[in-house]
Parts: C-alpha cells; sequence; structure tokens
C-alpha cells in the first residue's frame, strides 16, 4: 500500500493485487461494500488520516474507488466541495421534489463559509443516521 496526501482533508490510497491477496478481499467487496470490504475499508481509512499531521473534521465524508489494471486507488475526503459532488451525484436518482429540496440544500452549504458549512453538513448526516436507524 502507498499513501499518498492530495490536499487538505483528501488522501489517497494506492492498494496493489498482491496487498489485495494479503487482506483476502478482491475489488467486488470493496464495490459491494461487503463485511470483509467494510472492515478493509475502515482499516485503510484510519491509516490514511493518521499518516496526516492535522486533525480531521469528521463529517463531509466520501470516498471513491479509482480503479487501474494493477491496482486500485482509495480516496478518502472529508472536503466539502467533494461531499458536495457526491451529493449532486445522488440528486440524480431522486424523485423530483426530493432532487429540489437537496439541491437547495447543496446551494446554501455552497455559499457559507467552512465552519458554517461543516455544521449544516453534520446536522444533515446526523439526520440522515437517524433515519437510517427507525
Amino acid at each position: 500500500m502507498h499513501i499518498e496526501e492530495t490536499d487538505q482533508y483528501k488522501v489517497v490510497c494506492y492498494v496493489d493485487r498482491k496487498d489485495m491477496r494479503e487482506h483476502g478481499i478482491q475489488l467486488e467487496d470493496l464495490v459491494n461494500r461487503t463485511p470483509l470490504g467494510r472492515m478493509f475499508i475502515t482499516k485503510v481509512s484510519k491509516l490514511c488520516k493518521e499518516s496526516t499531521s492535522y486533525k480531521w473534521p469528521d463529517c463531509a465524508y466520501s470516498m471513491q474507488i479509482d480503479v487501474y489494471p494493477d491496482s486500485i486507488g482509495l480516496v478518502f475526503s472529508e472536503r466539502i466541495d467533494d461531499y458536495l459532488y457526491n451529493l449532486r451525484q445522488s440528486m440524480v436518482a431522486l424523485p423530483k421534489e426530493q432532487a429540489q429540496q437537496l439541491d437547495k440544500m447543496i446551494v446554501m452549504i455552497s455559499m457559507a463559509e467552512e465552519e458554517e458549512a461543516r455544521e449544516m453538513i453534520r446536522k444533515f448526516e446526523h439526520n440522515v443516521r437517524n433515519l437510517s436507524e427507525n
């Protein structure tokens, strides 16, 4: 594994096929978020955050998987711009009314200063967690 910080609150972990074999996982485990895949992602995310010299905000979390011929890149981010990009991608799957409401929230977050934006995101994430628990 090779960890590279690409920006503040954004780190990529390059995992080659040998690393995946050693951990007993396949790309499908990561893509399908199997229990083994989730455990691996959690472990790598923690290692990535620990490789930086600052405290992460613990909100606006996003992850993407970049697939290369001989490896994958797990991109972990807590950047607001990455989070909003992913929310916009999610809007496509929502009914029109919900998509419009989410779009309004995205606009408000994007206009806010960072601390205010993070507080709005924390509240949003808290509400989403509460919905999924009920």
